[in-house]
């Protein structure tokens, strides 16, 4: 071990600037932290030693009274007044002294950024829990540990091709980050990472990249983009020739546009489409996703299914019930009960007020008694989501609105440099890269060309540079695109109309019911064409061979036997 420290500390002396390596210094220390992977010390040894190099002290200048840090507290010439000050402590000194600090170099700002990308690549869910005591982690952008360490990792993976090392070299460490015990990178983000890394080279040449920077305001800095730049990108590469390149990191094509309760959902959505569109579209397409008109027509359907049912009829019914009934309906305990205080149940039913639990205990009964009844009350989601697509289909300006959300949750207006944001933010392109294995896909302006036909390519050649330079409103792209997606509310598809004339089902959205008594789920999701679309490399299925038809056939049908609803109905105008 001890030659081992030797032979570090040699190497790292020879990796410096100076010759002179020094804790204190951000790109020294991630020479170190670099350094050490290759000896393969483990991650959490790693961790620990590069924390206990930069625990610092704040002292006092006895001479000067300037108050600074320190690795080693001199009580000679210093007074002490914090020992191994906390990262709080020490943001407090540097707001006082951000008047007079010097503007850090390039060099200094990209090691800051590839700092920040290793601590996230080997984060541990021990250091969360600390973390989160002290208020959370800064500094790393939104999302969650686990896709922030699959950024992370791709981030690190273009560094090591870009130094000489193979796609089999980067699966290997990257796999053995995540085969730690306590690390957020799983397989699926491995997997992802090495196939995005292939898109990466294959699109734009890793060769060709002359910087990578994650989505921190020190990359950013680094490479021109404006820290305060709302984007989608995850890691941005500066080319050789001086291109900066937004890229959005997707683990695989299985995208959502929108997954959660629907209260919260519907409220996101409606609260970004009410700036462009007119007050009472707007109010009707809120009335029809309105949780509060579900939550009445439920209480309908209650009442409707229970208005014949006497006392007695409940109360024979319930004790009709088998063990095995019980146990497999889940009737036992607090809904039992509820069924047995059978005046209650049907007085709140005829009022509108049953609980949850009362709900759940009607259902699980009427899923053993009567089936038909309980698939009425079921339809309450199925409703709700085509008052939804009605109120969308009733207006150019509802459809539109909708169609536009659509596009621009898919990044769509960013690939096409239709976001004046980005151009004047630094960002001269855009892409969406899919860690689809093995070698993931990638959506960028010719994708969405070919997705639209050669009637957006020419409005493209004809408007895009006039919208990029502010005199034109990129309206006019925006909506052609629009008005070429159909809303389909028998199957839940939005499709999107090709040049060959097909429509090609990309997304659904669907109300996916989480039990009877509880609010469903707004779910907008690809469907396995989008995917097998990108893997493709085109849209237009009249270029695919037969094996990817026969794939793409045969996910339906798995899409079809999970009970999708937007797959069960075949339509043969879809």
């Amino acid at each position: 071990m001890i030659k081992n420290l030797n032979e570090i500390v040699k190497e790292w002396a020879y990796r410096v600037d100076n010759g002179q390596p020094n804790p204190n210094k951000p790109a020294h220390l991630y020479h170190l932290s670099e350094i050490l992977i290759e000896y393969k010390w483990p991650y959490q040894v790693i961790d620990e030693l590069l924390q206990n190099l930069t625990e610092v002290d704040i002292i006092k200048n006895k001479k000067s009274g300037n108050v600074y840090t320190v690795q080693t507290h001199n009580s000679d010439t210093q007074d002490l007044v914090k020992k191994d000050a906390s990262e709080d402590d020490i943001e407090k000194i540097d707001k006082d002294d951000d008047e007079t600090e010097e503007p850090k170099t390039k060099e200094e700002l990209i090691s800051i950024d590839r700092q920040t990308v290793d601590d996230t690549l080997v984060y541990t869910k021990e250091q969360k829990k600390q973390d989160d005591k002290s208020g959370g982690r800064k500094g790393v952008g939104l999302g969650t540990d686990v896709s922030r360490a699959g950024e992370a990792a791709v981030h690190k993976g273009i560094r090591m091709m870009q130094n000489g090392d193979s796609i089999e070299e980067i699966d290997s460490l990257l796999r053995g980050v995540a085969n730690e015990d306590d690390t957020f990178l799983n397989e699926k983000w491995v997997d992802a990472a090495v196939a995005s890394i292939k898109t990466i080279d294959k699109d734009i040449g890793i060769k060709n990249i002359k910087d990578v920077s994650w989505d921190t305001p020190e990359g950013r800095t680094a490479i021109d983009i404006d820290p305060k730049l709302k984007t989608s990108s995850d890691i941005f590469v500066r080319t050789k020739e001086g291109k900066n390149i937004g890229i959005s990191l997707k683990d695989s094509g299985d995208v959502f546009l929108a997954n959660g309760g629907w209260p919260k959902q519907s409220e996101k959505i409606l609260g970004e489409l009410k700036e462009g569109m007119p007050k009472k579209v707007h109010k009707k397409l809120t009335d029809a996703m309105s949780i509060e008109n579900f939550k009445k027509d439920r209480s309908n359907r209650f009442k409707e299914v229970t208005k014949d049912y006497s006392d007695k009829d409940i109360i024979k019914m319930t004790n009709e019930l088998t063990p095995e009934e019980i146990k497999k309906s889940g009737l036992g305990g607090k809904y039992i009960e509820a069924l047995k205080d059978t005046e209650k149940l049907l007085e709140d039913s005829r009022n509108k007020t049953l609980s949850p639990n009362q709900m759940k205990a009607i259902a699980r009964l009427l899923n053993i008694k009567d089936k038909t009844k309980e698939e009425y009350i079921k339809k309450s989601e199925h409703a709700m989501v085509k008052n939804t697509f009605d109120a969308l289909n009733s207006s150019v300006e509802s459809k539109r609105g909708m169609n536009k959300w659509i596009l621009k949750s898919m990044h769509v207006f960013d690939t096409l440099g239709l976001n004046g944001e980005l151009n004047d933010g630094g960002v001269d392109e855009f892409m969406t890269v899919f860690g689809t294995k093995p070698d993931g896909s990638v959506m960028k302006e010719d994708t969405i060309k070919d997705l639209f036909g050669s009637q957006l390519s020419d409005m493209l050649t004809e408007n895009l540079n006039e919208v990029k330079s502010g005199n034109k409103k990129p309206e006019e792209l925006e909506n052609f695109m629009a008005d070429r997606m159909e809303l389909n509310h028998k199957t839940g598809r939005i499709s999107f109309l090709h040049e060959n004339e097909l429509k090609y089902p990309l997304f659904y959205l669907a109300g996916r019911s989480r039990g009877i008594g509880t609010s469903p789920v707004l779910e907008l999701h690809s469907t396995p064409m989008f995917e097998r679309s990108l893997e493709a490399g085109t849209f237009d299925t009249d270029k695919w061979d037969s094996k990817q038809l026969t794939r793409l056939k045969g996910d339906f049908k798995k899409a079809a036997t999970r009970g999708d609803k937007a797959f069960k109905k075949t339509n043969t105008e879809d």
